[in-house]
């Protein structure tokens, strides 16, 4: 009788913990589609606005949070993954490897273009919490980039020394918050140029930088597609 009692109560305790979890999604999903239809970049979306699009009452949002920061750290995860899901779609050796930088810089500012009130949400430092979704993501990231740079340097045979392999961890991370500090700039300035233009521009940057760092240590970058490299024997 012990062991069938707590059977039944891991299996109630599970049952729970999936609805919490199923309610949580429902909070976060109404809390996205608020932001992306009915708040303008600089503000934050109200409690009541997602109770009303989650059709449950205000105070049921805590039921399944333990509170404001709580709500507002989760919203930041979701949208940080969909962010980091686009981004690492991007970071492929495929193409020439100018083209592989364009594809990363395109990627994230039309992510941001695309989803402005997501981006301010996701940079603000939530009241209450220490954490960052935002930092965690791009240190994941850059962590997946450096992977990429490692390939890439195994694949024109690069012999670096051992203080600079140790070096391309904190130079990507310096890559990618020179490229998020430019973005938000860029989207504050009030005649700025184009996206296309923009973009082109802030690949070229980082783009002279791989290509003059590269110089330095003589390593001499293909102007190939990057599987053709991977077929030569």
């Amino acid at each position: 009788m012990s062991t069938e009692r707590t059977t039944s109560g891991d299996g109630r305790r599970r049952r729970w913990d999936q609805h919490n979890a199923d309610r949580r999604r429902q909070v976060i999903a109404a809390a996205l589609d608020v932001l992306e239809r009915g708040v303008h970049p600089g503000e934050w979306v109200t409690a009541q606005q997602i109770a009303d699009e989650a059709r449950i009452h205000r105070t049921g949002i805590y039921r399944y949070f333990a509170d404001r920061a709580d709500l507002d750290v989760a919203i930041q995860h979701t949208i940080c993954e969909q962010l980091e899901h686009t981004l690492t779609a991007s970071v492929t050796l495929e193409g020439l490897p100018r083209s592989v930088v364009q594809r990363v810089v395109d990627s994230y500012v039309r992510w941001v273009v695309a989803h402005p009130t997501w981006t301010y949400v996701i940079e603000q430092n939530v009241t209450g919490s220490s954490e960052s979704p935002l930092q965690s993501t791009i240190a994941r990231v850059a962590e997946k980039i450096e992977v990429a740079v490692g390939g890439f340097l195994a694949l024109v045979d690069a012999d670096l020394g051992d203080d600079d392999l140790r070096l391309v961890g904190p130079w990507v991370s310096s890559l990618i918050s020179g490229c998020v500090g430019a973005v938000r700039t860029w989207r504050a300035q009030k005649d700025s140029v184009d996206l296309d233009t923009f973009a082109a521009f802030l690949a070229d940057t980082i783009w002279l930088q791989i290509t003059g760092l590269g110089a330095s240590r003589g390593i001499t970058i293909p102007n190939v597609p990057l599987e053709r490299v991977l077929d030569s024997p």
